[in-house]
């Protein structure tokens, strides 16, 4: 099995495990699946750093673009809270 095989079973299992067991637990935030998803798909990529260049400028691209959508929900959270309203619309 090719080492890029490997990390895409290993981050879709991970993802498949998280989501499971935050619907388990009753959360329906978005923000936070979307934290926990960018963190662990940030971990398994540096643990799968080995892969050839062009796959790990892949990779670091989906992480920018994963880091961008990060920001966007912690300063839709921030903005929420200073002007007192929810902007994600969780509860």
């Amino acid at each position: 099995m090719r080492v890029y095989n490997r990390y895409i079973i290993s981050l879709a299992l991970l993802l498949m495990t998280t989501t499971v067991a935050l619907a388990f637990a009753g959360q329906d935030q978005l923000d936070l699946y979307f934290a926990a998803y960018l963190i662990e798909c940030l971990i398994v990529t540096l643990l799968f750093a080995h892969l050839n260049r062009s796959g790990r400028r892949a990779l670091g691209i989906i992480g920018v673009f994963l880091f961008i959508g990060f920001i966007c929900i912690v300063i839709s959270r921030v903005l929420g809270i200073i002007m007192g309203i929810n902007a994600l619309g969780s509860q």
